[in-house]
């Protein structure tokens, strides 16, 4: 968890103008002093909202703004307790899936109209637009977005013979082989490619989804009338589920007892994996002279990404609502959206923004922005139990994950997948979402 308090007694006016489409309160004086809180799920962005606070504290000395960050699943179970008791920050940092049954209550506010009117623009892509509007109004600011792309280690392909990242599934399971090694006992010690197979709650769903997508799937599939069923109980659910189980335990291309994630790349356990852009911040701090590149994502029946905007939101409970704001259009800004890629790596959420300069500094951030042409792009459906069925389907992956009775076992597999299916549409059924 990071704390930080900036800023001191200083003088505000209410002088307001816009700029740059965005409404920014200047100072003047006479103002007492004004205390924001602003909470987020991704604690690799704290120093970034210190240098914000910091920067905006200096244009506005009266105000103090407190920054408290903290690991995403436990923030969302925060948000689940303080934002019905009205207890939540001012400022809130969370993905529109994890918000939307909030949103769905009553118990986060619509849009103003100057951040209504921006969200709307031009300034973001219409995904964003669709996602982030709720029975004809927008809610909260797109602040920065997960693209999943394959990152590879140049250095290991090199050595395998390989001079590419695999561009289909079939390449996948022939470079995974050739480029896992054991040792002389049998044990994986660096694996072909690195699965989230287990931990971080609906996680694995998602990651899970990135391989499920190019199959010809989906989690949730959207119907006529405003109703939804599981996108998955079909043949591309069993061939991704395929996917992972032979990866692990057919061709014993990844093992649960390494390193997972970002942290198996760094400490070069793992050849290539998914991930989102702010691995490369992070490999920047924690293996600045590891030699890798990035890539789209493999093809199968088709190939895509997600857009997953991770967004702003003022709380209905603060007391200076048009600060709060203000803050969120000062980081909105398009300096302060390059300096986020520049200073953490995640994909900034604004597509009016030249990040050339970022681009040229660190090359791998080009794969998340071109795309191959006929790349699809998904997301999140603005439905409230997005989050629940994602979850509950993450539990049921970690189980087959690991059950090596599934391989070469297709009656198993369907099994599986028809049993998360039927649960997927029970909790649809509940909500009153489910197409008959």
């Amino acid at each position: 968890m990071r704390t930080h308090r900036l800023g001191h007694s200083g003088l505000l006016g209410l002088c307001a103008l816009l700029a740059g489409g965005l409404l920014v309160i200047a100072p003047a004086y006479g103002a007492p002093t004004v205390r924001l809180n602003l909470w987020g799920g991704f604690p690799e962005i704290g120093p970034f909202y210190e240098r914000m606070a910091a920067d905006y504290s200096r244009a506005n000395p009266n105000v103090e703004i407190t920054v408290l960050t903290h690991p995403l699943r436990d923030f969302e179970r925060k948000l689940a307790a303080t934002i019905p008791a009205d207890t939540a920050a001012d400022i809130l940092e969370i993905s529109t899936y994890a918000m939307q049954r909030f949103i769905e209550a009553g118990l986060i506010p619509p849009n103003p109209s100057a951040q209504d009117a921006f969200v709307r623009s031009k300034t973001f892509p219409d995904a964003m637009k669709f996602i982030n509007t709720y029975k004809g109004q927008t809610y909260g600011v797109p602040f920065f977005q997960g693209r999943q792309i394959m990152f590879w280690n140049i250095k290991m392909f090199q050595e395998a013979g390989l001079r590419r990242a695999p561009q289909t599934w079939d390449e996948v399971i022939e470079y995974c082989q050739k480029l896992t090694k054991k040792d002389a006992t049998g044990n994986i010690t660096r694996a072909g490619i690195g699965l989230r197979l287990f931990g971080g709650g609906s996680g694995v769903g998602e990651k899970w989804w990135f391989w499920l997508y190019p199959a010809g799937g989906t989690i949730i599939e959207a119907r006529p009338g405003g109703k939804y069923r599981a996108g998955y109980t079909n043949q591309a659910g069993r061939d991704a589920l395929k996917l992972y189980v032979d990866l692990v335990h057919k061709y014993h291309c990844d093992d649960p007892t390494l390193k997972r994630d970002a942290e198996a790349f760094a400490l070069e356990q793992a050849a290539m994996f998914t991930r989102e852009s702010w691995v490369i911040g992070f490999l920047r701090s924690n293996n600045p002279g590891l030699l890798y590149t990035s890539a789209p994502l493999p093809r199968f029946r088709r190939a895509g990404t997600i857009i997953n905007p991770v967004n702003l939101y003022v709380t209905r409970s603060t007391k200076n609502a048009d600060v709060a704001w203000d803050f969120v259009n000062f980081i909105m800004r398009p300096p302060n959206q390059q300096l986020l890629l520049d200073m953490v790596g995640w994909m900034p959420a604004r597509q009016d923004v030249d990040y050339k300069e970022q681009i040229r500094k660190s090359p791998q951030f080009k794969a998340f922005f071109e795309a191959p042409e006929g790349f699809e792009f998904y997301w999140y459906l603005p439905i409230g139990p997005f989050d629940e069925i994602l979850t509950k389907l993450a539990a049921r992956l970690e189980r087959a994950f690991a059950d090596k009775s599934l391989v070469d076992n297709p009656a198993g597999i369907a099994r599986v997948i028809e049993e998360a299916g039927r649960e997927t549409n029970e909790i649809l059924r509940r909500e009153g979402l489910l197409s008959e």
